[in-house]
């Protein structure tokens, strides 16, 4: 019998899983998103054999040359190869996004669920927190905490996450506000579960769908970012490129050689978009007050 009651609760989760995923592909903005997505993804992975030279190697005979058969997206003010640099820097761009809102993700759950669910002093105090973190803008907090921590990958993964993971505490306690005082929860109570099962496998599975769709909001915001602090500096440091180190480099041809920022600001606005339209499509699809 036992059996029976998990098969259908199986059977009945994966109906609903591909009707979610039909009706989200039906979005023409969701799918031109996608693609977007996962061609970046694609230039991330193969980046060794798309690319046609080698990003840091310098060719000062070849320097400032506009797009050609030989360098597609020009050279920069050393000779190097930009779309080779610009296709290395989908790596660093889509690993700073990622670990950096996997990491403010990760806080934020933990926070919010600890304020949500226990709440009283605890939630004050985390509340309190999220207000101090949400105050200040991101990009700012962020340049503040590189000038403690220093330029670097991580760092700036870091910094991201510190400035950004009190949108998914406030999010995560919301939810929990709302579901831990369903009937459900308070039968799971009665039962004698502990407060760490039913956090696991009762209320944060019926809390991820706005979870997701803030997550695929923040990886364009913390790619912008990066690319900010790269641009000023504060960021990915050379050899490694990033699409603000390029862009910042190309401030002094902008007029000469303006192919060395476009490109790199071409690639930051199509993954920006990407994300946004899908993140978008996303919410639509996930939030049942927004169905048609």
């Amino acid at each position: 019998m036992a059996e029976e009651v998990a098969s259908a609760r199986i059977a009945r989760s994966e109906s609903a899983f591909w009707h979610l995923m039909k009706r989200l592909f039906r979005n023409k903005a969701a799918v031109f998103g996608l693609v977007i997505i996962m061609l970046m993804f694609l230039c991330a992975i193969a980046a060794p054999l798309i690319a046609t030279h080698d990003y840091a190697k310098q060719d000062l005979p070849s320097m400032l040359q506009s797009p050609s058969r030989a360098h597609l997206f020009g050279t920069d003010e050393f000779g190097r190869d930009i779309f080779s640099r610009v296709i290395y820097g989908s790596r660093v761009s889509l690993k700073v996004g990622f670990l950096a809102v996997g990491i403010s993700l990760f806080a934020g759950l933990l926070l919010g669920s600890i304020a949500g669910y226990y709440g009283r002093i605890l939630d004050s105090a985390i509340c309190a927190l999220v207000d101090i973190a949400l105050a200040f803008p991101m990009t700012l907090l962020a340049i503040a905490i590189i000038a403690i921590l220093g330029p670097g990958l991580f760092n700036v993964c870091l910094a991201i996450a510190l400035s950004s993971w009190g949108s998914f505490a406030r999010i995560t306690r919301g939810q929990f506000l709302s579901l831990k005082s369903q009937e459900f929860i308070e039968a799971a109570k009665i039962l004698g579960y502990s407060d760490l099962r039913i956090i696991l496998r009762h209320i944060l599975p019926n809390s991820l769908a706005p979870l997701v769709v803030l997550t695929t909001l923040e990886v364009p915001k913390a790619i912008i970012v990066e690319a900010t602090l790269s641009f000023l500096g504060l960021g990915i440091q050379p050899p490694l490129p990033s699409w603000g180190s390029i862009m910042s480099s190309g401030r002094s041809f902008l007029f000469d050689a303006p192919w060395i920022t476009v490109f790199p600001g071409l690639m930051i606005i199509l993954i920006v978009m990407g994300f946004n339209l899908f993140g978008d499509a996303l919410r639509d699809t996930l939030d049942p007050r927004l169905r048609n």
